[in-house]
């Protein structure tokens, strides 16, 4: 069995051909779906709700009194909210992709700056009709989710910085107001995965009928397909630029989070997040095939306590040698977690890889 399957993922890596013959594949878990939901989306979910309701009351508190200790509870919540969206981010097919949800939550990476070009105009103009309920929901999604948040809070927004300046009142309003769609897209997508809703409950039992998941290995291929995009998104997306080549090319700003100083943690529990839903799918293999989920899970972990050893602040730590090979060992280990999940654990699976939503970008 431990020479087909090396044959098979050595065959799969030269010809791009990811689909095991049905026949030697595996078979997943006959609750695959109700694994994956309840053990681990469906709470992950709950969480992001949460910490976006909690996080929008934060700053109703916060606006009309701006004092220290109502800024502390805007920062805890703040980061509570980023690392609850760094648990579900990965999950990007179903509900996330509908109606551009991913995009309203993170627009991320912006080279072309649109977020703080656009929140600036935003400020000084104080539309009202961009405070009503719902106002945002309209408006570009560069101005919807967490990286306009974090500008408002932590850039040039001043929110927390300076709320004495003359255009506070204008960016608290449209920070809260922010929160306020977070909260309301939050709640979407949280209903969305619901046990009685359409796609949540064609998730959890599909069956021939069904016109999105006709088999538990179609949920499988969704969920492997989940992991390989999220890992391939955490090392070519969230680190490669930031590295370069070689320690003297290093971009801390080209980071996700850097403002609010939330990048490693972010990374961190991104990776956990995924280690956690490979846990949850309880994927059985033969008597010889046990490494392939022990080193898939040891690998997130040990990437996951890497980057976590990253001194603070990032935009010094990067650039420091210490900072710098913790950066790059996290990456290398993001990529043989990579092949382990496309040449390993989804060829075991009979699993089709295939494109993903980096493709092409």
């Amino acid at each position: 069995m431990r020479v087909s399957r090396c044959l098979v993922a050595i065959a799969l890596s030269a010809t791009g051909a990811a689909a095991l013959p049905t026949a030697y594949a595996a078979p997943v878990p006959a609750d695959l779906g109700q694994r994956l939901a309840t053990g681990y989306i469906a709470p992950a979910m709950q969480r992001w709700v949460n910490t976006t309701a909690a996080l929008h009351t934060a700053l109703t508190r916060y606006c009309p009194a701006p004092q220290p200790a109502e800024a502390s509870a805007v920062k805890a919540a703040f980061g509570e909210t980023v690392q609850a969206w760094s648990g579900i981010a990965f999950l990007r097919f179903g509900p996330l992709v509908a109606d551009n949800r991913h995009e309203r939550i993170a627009f991320w990476p912006d080279p072309r700056n649109i977020v703080p070009r656009q929140l600036g105009t935003m400020v000084r103009a104080a539309d009202a009709a961009d405070l009503a309920p719902g106002g945002l929901y309209g408006r570009s999604v560069a101005v919807q989710g967490l990286p306009a948040l974090e500008w408002l809070l932590y850039g040039d927004g001043d929110v927390l910085a300076a709320p004495s300046a003359p255009t506070f009142a204008a960016a608290c309003a449209l920070s809260t107001a922010v929160a306020a769609n977070l909260a309301r897209i939050a709640t979407d997508l949280s209903g969305a995965w619901a046990p009685e809703a359409d796609f949540g409950k064609q998730f959890r039992a599909p069956s021939p009928q069904s016109t999105l998941y006709r088999s538990q290995q179609e949920v499988a291929a969704e969920g492997l397909k989940a992991l390989s995009t999220g890992l391939q998104f955490a090392r070519d997306v969230q680190l490669a630029p930031v590295l370069g080549k070689e320690m003297a090319e290093v971009r801390p700003k080209r980071a996700a989070f850097w403002r609010s100083d939330l990048t490693t943690t972010a990374l961190a529990a991104n990776l956990i997040a995924m280690r956690e839903f490979l846990a949850a799918a309880g994927f059985r293999y033969g008597a010889g095939e046990a490494w392939i989920g022990e080193q898939t899970q040891a690998e997130l972990t040990r990437a996951a306590g890497s980057v976590s050893t990253v001194a603070h602040p990032f935009e010094t730590a990067a650039a420091s040698e210490d900072g710098y090979r913790l950066l790059t060992l996290t990456a290398l280990t993001l990529k043989n977690a990579k092949q382990l999940v496309d040449q390993d654990l989804a060829a075991y699976f009979g699993v089709t890889i295939g494109f993903n939503a980096l493709d092409g970008d």
